[in-house]
């Protein structure tokens, strides 16, 4: 913005911050990792909150580790003049998340609860909002493709009555192999 002070170059004084604080860093897609390690090696402190998940491979599923957020992934740092460029400069990274063209800190409270949910639970993970009553559609499986309406949520397991050849089956569910549908 034209007219606002700066500090020590290029930088507008409003952005230059003394204190450490958690940042939102926006990295290429799936490059979080890559993200991370390029981070961590210029001496910055990164969090990148991950989950176990499935990943279908061809003809086999493989339990592997993934973002909690993907494509995002957390910066603890002082926002001083030269530190922003650093961080944006990295090759895996788009930018750091602002509002107003302006970097806003994430609260230390809200990281550490996502790092004791990490931490704490085998389970947590990003999950469709499926309740009881909802239309979804099978999105991997023998069903894929099909849409029903849940009836039951148990765990990680749904019970989904799909109409077939004009007859409701009820069918068992693995809640990461349907979707909220989306259509019509």
């Amino acid at each position: 913005m034209a007219g606002e002070p700066k500090i020590g170059g290029d930088e507008p004084a409003w952005i230059v911050r003394h204190e450490p604080a958690w940042y939102a860093v926006h990295t290429r897609s799936r490059h979080e990792q890559k993200a991370q390690q390029e981070l961590s090696r210029k001496g910055f402190e990164v969090f990148l909150p991950q989950v176990w998940g499935w990943s279908r491979r061809r003809d086999r599923r493989k339990r592997i580790k993934k973002a909690l957020f993907p494509g995002y992934l957390f910066v603890r740092t002082p926002l001083l003049p030269g530190v922003r460029l650093s961080i944006i400069q990295s090759k895996a990274v788009v930018r750091i998340l602002e509002v107003r063209q302006r970097p806003v800190p994430v609260p230390e409270r809200v990281v550490e609860s996502v790092r004791l949910l990490v931490e704490g639970s085998s389970d947590a993970g990003p999950h469709p909002l499926v309740n009881e009553g909802k239309l979804v559609q099978v999105v991997e499986g023998p069903l894929a493709g099909a849409v029903g309406r849940v009836v039951r949520v148990r765990r990680r397991r749904l019970v989904v009555n799909v109409e077939l050849l004009g007859r409701a089956v009820a069918a068992t569910i693995d809640d990461a192999a349907v979707a909220p549908y989306l259509g019509e």
